[in-house]
Formats: structure tokens, C-alpha cells, sequence
């Protein structure tokens, strides 16, 4: 059976059935926007109606994992499906608030004793007994015993699944956040602004003599832990929620909650500073997937894969049950779908490596011109990708002075899930806004219907890994060429779609011949390489002509 772009909606289903329904792993990579998502509700339900087996899907978001469910409503209304949610999507009867994470872990089973009507209690039990579930990546790997007695395993999107303990597990908080709320709260509970100042102080002092990427040793995590612990923050907090007032304030005290909860267990996660912000994340989440997937059927989703033994390998597969034959990649691409994209990489932008910080602030202040340039000639709907924090605060800051700031939604490092939806939800529905991040979510995984403009701002390296001594400069180059073709795979979702992307990193352009080989489905061929001027110029041609259309 051969998967090409022309048959896949029909034959990518029974390419994933014959496998999985005969015991193998098997994985499916082909371009953004083909129908993937689709295909995995289709084989999910086909597998359950069909041999009786438990299937969960795993989606790396909410928002795919409310999508995939509506296409498995599409398939069959009267199927029985389960979204298995996360703790804090539930309200707790006992604090009359959303579910804390803490406080279910000691009390759930009093809970059930005391009969409370509880979410997460009937999440727990309807997982367990449902045969068709869907859940993110995070509750997956967070309550493995949830779903031990399922069959199948259906991962879409699994390119992320790869590295999930540092883009879906991992909780922080950054430093700067608690003076900015200190300021916020001063008047109305002065003893808890003073609290935050403190702790920012501290926090900082700690980093100061520790440095970034060093792993935090048992003591000093103590310290901390009994510094996040305080009950006054606790007890404000449920003051706050209650009310429905300070809401920066709530989301700091949820990521507070969330890496005070990590260092009750501080052999299986790992704690570092890095870039102004408190870090914890799983420390052997690899080797814990590896164990669990054993015994399962695997189905593996992706759009960036080159090597499906390694693939499969990085996301815990049974090798045994996996070779060659069981994987298929799709190189080729709708003709319709380049000729409805535009891909220009500038040729006299600035070079945004930070391996010289002295240079690195010109090229900054630079690189937020050519996003102003950008911004203000086109108004349509935009989104704008950025590498990290610091890259993405540095630029809203000085977008925000100018006439384009009202038009930017900015999701920043650290913000509520629920706000950061919302914020996708408004850029879905209206066409003159722009939506600027450094999130892993808006690179990869997210549909936006009727996106005209990315902005790719400096190419996606990651930071260096605090478990490694030094910085693994070909794991952060294969990073960074994924997480490329993710950015770029945001536009042209279907064969009616168009839009166009900027890359304005001059690297791109300097590194040409060596970058656009791994880049797939044309898209290495399709670039035009040109000074800002006459991408000003293409770009409007394009849009105008477009919208004529």
C-alpha cells in the first residue's frame, strides 16, 4: 500500500488499521494540514468497533484534543468517547475553585469516601472503564497507570512527543513575575507584596551565585521549597479566586504551585535557572515511556521526521515490533498548495545569534524595525514566532510603543493555558490581529484557519540542556531545523488555503545551501532570498492579488 498526498484522507486510515490491529507499531509522517488528525479518529474508531480494543489518543494541546474528538463526532455521533482532562480543568466542590493538583493528591480518596460530585474523580473512573479516550501528552505521561489497560496508543503530532518532559512537563516561574505582581497587589495585601519582593530576591541572589543550566543541589531546592510553601501565597490566592480579582497574581501562584509540588519529589525531577526563570522538570521520562509503550500498539503521527527508527526509538517504541515496512513518509507535496505560498528569507536583516551579546543588542533593536515594517504595511491576520523569552519580551515592548501594539495579543512564558486558548480562539476569529509567542504550541500543532503572514523572527535553537555539561551544538542544530519546519508548516493548511512566511534571521540566508535541503516538501526550492525593500514589495503583490481572488 502506497500513501501518496492524493490518496491519504482514504488510504493513511487503513495503512494505520492493518498495523496496529496485527500488533505492530507503526508511523505516518506526511505534510501539515493533509488530514493526519483525521486519520487517527477514523483508525481509532475502526479499532474499537471493529476488534474490541481500548484505543487512546494523545494530542500535544487541548485545543487538538477537543479538534480530534469533533472529527470522531463527525465519523459517528453516537460514539462513545471520553476527553480525559487535567485536574485543574475540573471545579473542586471543596475550595469552590478549580481543582489544585495538591490538594487531589491527598484528598481524592477521602473524596470519593465522602461522595463529593467531583470532576476528577469521575475523570479517573470514566478513563478507566471507556474504551476510546483522548488526552494531551501531559496527562498521558503524568498518569501512566490511568491508562495501562489500553491496547493502542494513537500520538499525533509525535515529533513533540520526542522531547515532551521539557515542552509539556516542565513548570517554571519567572523572577521578574513577582515583582511585577508585588506592585499590582502593595495596596490591598501589603504583607503579601513585601513576600513576593523577598522572594524575588532571594531567587535572584541564588542565581547569581549558581548560574543558568547548573542543576540545583537537594539543599538548595530546599530552601526554595520552603520559600514557595508559605500559606500566606496559598491563602490569598483561594482569597482571589474567590472574588475573581488579581488574576496575574493566580496565574504566578499556579506556577508557583506547580514546581513547589515537583520538589516533593526532587530525585525524579531536575531543578535549574535559566534566562530569569525557575525550572523543574521529569528527570527519566524516557526511560518511564519506554516501559509503558512495551506491551502497547503504537501509532506514531508526524510532519517533520526524517529517520523513523530513531523517531520511534526517542519516543519509547518497542523496536521489535517496528522496522522499515511498518513507516511511511510522504515527500510530495499539492502543487496547488506552492503555488498558494509565499516563502521569502531577507538577505539584509540582521544576524540574530547570540554567541556575541555585545553585537547582539544592535541586531535586536534591528530585528524589532523590520517586525514594525511588517506589521504596520500588512493587516490581515499575522502570527509571529520567536526563539525565546527574552526575544519575544524585548520586541512587545517596543511594539507596544508604536500604532500596531492594540492589533497584538502576546502570549507570554508562563500564562494560564485557558488565556493562552482564549488568545487563539480571538486570532481565529478575527482577521487583524496579530499573535505573538516564544510557545512551543504556537510552532507546531495549532490550525489557524485563514493565516495570511508567520513571521519566523531568529532561527529556533534551543537553549543549552542543564544535564548536559556543554552545549550539544547537533542536538540544538536538529532541534532548530524542526522546529522550523513546524513554523513554517502554519501556513497553507489546505488546498484553498494560501499565506506567505518571513524568515528574518540573516543566518537562514548566509546558511542557504546547507538549511534548505532539510526543509520538505519544496520549501528549501520555493524560497526567495531578497532585501526587505522588495519583500515589502513581493508581499503586497501577493496579498492584493490574493484577496482579488
Amino acid at each position: 500500500m502506497s500513501l501518496t498526498v492524493n490518496n491519504f484522507g482514504k488510504e493513511a486510515p487503513r495503512f494505520l488499521y492493518e498495523h496496529l490491529s496485527k500488533g505492530r507499531n507503526v508511523l505516518v509522517d506526511a505534510p501539515p494540514g493533509l488530514g493526519k488528525t483525521r486519520a487517527a479518529a477514523k483508525v481509532a474508531l475502526k479499532l474499537v468497533h471493529d476488534i474490541g480494543q481500548r484505543v487512546v489518543v494523545i494530542e500535544p494541546t487541548k485545543t487538538l484534543r477537543s479538534q480530534v474528538i469533533g472529527y470522531m463526532k463527525e465519523e459517528d455521533n453516537d460514539a462513545e468517547v471520553h476527553e480525559s482532562k487535567a485536574w485543574n480543568d475540573y471545579h473542586c466542590p471543596v475550595i469552590d475553585m478549580k481543582a489544585d493538583a495538591s490538594l487531589c493528591s491527598v484528598r481524592k480518596e477521602s473524596c470519593r469516601e465522602e461522595r463529593q460530585e467531583c470532576g476528577v474523580l469521575k475523570d479517573i473512573d470514566q478513563t478507566r472503564e471507556t474504551n476510546l479516550t483522548v488526552a494531551t501528552f501531559a496527562k498521558l505521561l503524568l498518569s501512566k497507570g490511568l491508562f495501562s489497560d489500553y491496547n493502542t496508543v494513537i500520538i499525533d503530532e509525535s515529533h513533540g512527543f520526542e522531547n515532551a518532559e521539557t515542552t509539556f512537563l516542565q513548570a517554571y516561574v519567572l523572577i521578574n513575575k513577582f515583582d511585577d505582581v508585588s506592585n499590582e497587589v502593595a495596596e490591598e495585601y501589603p504583607e503579601l507584596a513585601d513576600r513576593l519582593k523577598k522572594l524575588a530576591i532571594g531567587l535572584s541572589q541564588m542565581r547569581e551565585m549558581l548560574g543558568d543550566s547548573s542543576v540545583l543541589a537537594p539543599r538548595e531546592i530546599d530552601a526554595i521549597r520552603e520559600a514557595l510553601g508559605d500559606e500566606m501565597l496559598k491563602n490569598i490566592f483561594l482569597q482571589c479566586v474567590r472574588a475573581g480579582k488579581h488574576p496575574r497574581y493566580r496565574a504566578l501562584y499556579t506556577n508557583i504551585s506547580s514546581l513547589h509540588y515537583r520538589m516533593q519529589n526532587i530525585y525524579n525531577n531536575v531543578f535549574f535557572f535559566y534566562e530569569g526563570g525557575l525550572y523543574g522538570r521529569p528527570r527519566n521520562m524516557a526511560v518511564e515511556i519506554s516501559g509503558f509503550l512495551k506491551n502497547k500498539n503504537v501509532g506514531l503521527l508526524s510532519a517533520t521526521v526524517d529517520e523513523p527508527l530513531l523517531h520511534a526509538r526517542l519516543c519509547g517504541l518497542d523496536l521489535r515490533r517496528f522496522d522499515q515496512s511498518c513507516a511511511t513518509i510522504l515527500t510530495d507535496y499539492p502543487e496547488i498548495r506552492r503555488r498558494n505560498r509565499l516563502l521569502i528569507a531577507l538577505t539584509d536583516a540582521p544576524n540574530l545569534s547570540r554567541s556575541a551579546p555585545s553585537e547582539y543588542g544592535v541586531s535586536r533593536q534591528t530585528a524589532n524595525q523590520i517586525l514594525y515594517s511588517l506589521l504596520s504595511k500588512f493587516v490581515t491576520r499575522i502570527l509571529v514566532l520567536f526563539r525565546g523569552y527574552n526575544d519575544h519580551k524585548d520586541a512587545s515592548a517596543f511594539l507596544a510603543q508604536t500604532e500596531v501594539g492594540p492589533r497584538i495579543l502576546n502570549i507570554e512564558q508562563g500564562e494560564d493555558p485557558d488565556s493562552i486558548d482564549y488568545k487563539i480562539r480571538q486570532l481565529r476569529k478575527r482577521k487583524k490581529i496579530v499573535l505573538s509567542s516564544a510557545s512551543t504550541r504556537l510552532w507546531e500543532g495549532v490550525d489557524i484557519p485563514e493565516l495570511r503572514l508567520v513571521i519566523i523572527d531568529a532561527l529556533p535553537y534551543p537553549g543549552k540542556d542543564p544535564l548536559q555539561a556543554e552545549y550539544d551544538f547537533r542536538a540544538g542544530y536538529t532541534t532548530m531545523v524542526k522546529k522550523l519546519k513546524q513554523g513554517l508548516g502554519r501556513i497553507v493548511r489546505s488546498d484553498s488555503d494560501w499565506g506567505a512566511a518571513v524568515i528574518i534571521d540573516k543566518r537562514f540566508d548566509t546558511h542557504f545551501d546547507s538549511l534548505t535541503p532539510k526543509l520538505p516538501w519544496y520549501m528549501g526550492e520555493d524560497f526567495k532570498r531578497m532585501p526587505l525593500e522588495s519583500a515589502m514589495k513581493e508581499l503586497t503583490n501577493f496579498i492584493e492579488k490574493r484577496v482579488r481572488e
